[in-house]
């Protein structure tokens, strides 16, 4: 009898990657799911002896459908598939007892390897069916775009937590086109009420331009000022400036890195500038809505729960760097169809 697969990924682009890499001769019969509550329904209803599990996810996150598995005493075998690296990442899904947690992109054969050493796989055991067509629907622009963003974020994210020795919570990215002056709308994290202090990073890479912009609330901002505690001098709004930069420089790097490598970019990012102090969300991005016409906003809120610390990155991308952009994701999601 055909083993019971299920796919969840909130991101349709994320689970047909997983679709292809999945061995053609597996003897296995794949269900889908778009977040976690429908993975849980999956397992309950058996249709998930293994699953394949994404972390962040709206809805019910990973770690909060590995909570319910194991309370309600579920049999299910899960694997999972996340762009968040970090080392607490691992270890928190483990004690929830996943199987096993590899990063994204996963490759076909790091995949059959991992199949085989658990026993789920034999070559040429049978032929994959696909109970849920979903799949041959074609990739969602902003939903290319997010999954991309989601990896990055893992990474920026991973690098993070290993030089401030703390978990870091990851959202889904808030990917959209926009017009500069619905900035302030796309911020899904910051309350437009509260007083925020902002840095810039313009960035380049292959003909792309963009600008990075990396927003604190003041509350967050003497978070930050103590976590780094001994590592900033001079006086205290010299402190909280050096804050900013330093945080706003490991992150908007490492995120930049995680999107050039899955899109072969080499990116350049400037050297900060405080570009406000305590002002209101609105206020700080009326520079920025200037210097672009229409864009793809990224954002992403990172979370600091332990450190009562929030601050989002925003990744800007005029209409012209987007044009190259697409160009590069094309070249990207071709390789993935090989």
């Amino acid at each position: 009898m055909s083993l019971k697969v299920t796919i969840c990924d909130d991101s349709g682009m994320a689970r047909k990657q997983l679709l292809r890499t999945l061995p053609q001769d597996w003897d296995a019969k794949v269900y889908q799911a778009a977040d976690g509550e429908q993975a849980l329904t999956c397992v309950q209803q058996g249709q998930a002896e293994v699953l394949f599990l994404d972390l962040n996810m709206p809805v019910m996150d990973g770690y909060q459908t590995l909570h319910a598995i194991q309370q309600q005493q579920l049999e299910c075998l899960v694997i999972v598939v996340s762009g968040d690296i970090q080392p607490e990442a691992y270890q928190r899904v483990t004690r929830l007892g996943a199987m096993a947690f590899v990063k994204k992109p996963m490759s076909g054969d790091e995949l059959r390897e991992l199949l085989q050493q658990f026993g789920l796989y034999q070559p040429a055991s049978g032929h994959l069916q696909l109970v849920d067509e979903r799949q041959s629907q074609p990739e969602n622009a902003l939903d290319v775009y997010r999954e991309v963003s989601n990896v990055a974020m893992g990474q920026a994210g991973d690098h993070l937590a290993r030089v401030l020795d703390t978990f870091i919570d990851l959202p889904v990215p808030n990917v959209n086109f926009i017009a500069p002056s619905e900035l302030h709308m796309a911020l899904q994290t910051i309350d437009n009420t509260e007083r925020v202090s902002a840095i810039s990073q313009g960035f380049a890479g292959s003909g792309i331009l963009g600008e990075a912009l990396t927003l604190f609330s003041d509350t967050s901002i003497d978070d930050v000022c103590r976590l780094l505690g001994h590592q900033l001098t001079g006086s205290v709004r010299q402190q909280r400036i050096e804050a900013l930069m330093d945080i706003a420089s490991i992150i908007t790097s490492a995120c930049l890195n995680g999107l050039g490598q899955q899109l072969h970019v080499e990116f350049t990012a400037s050297q900060p500038i405080l570009l406000g102090e305590q002002k209101a969300v609105r206020e700080l991005l009326a520079e920025s809505e200037q210097r672009w016409q229409n864009l793809l906003a990224v954002e992403i809120g990172y979370s600091l729960k332990e450190h009562q610390i929030d601050f989002d990155l925003l990744l800007l991308f005029p209409a012209d760097a987007v044009k190259v952009l697409d160009q590069q994701l094309a070249h990207w999601l071709a390789g993935q169809e090989d």
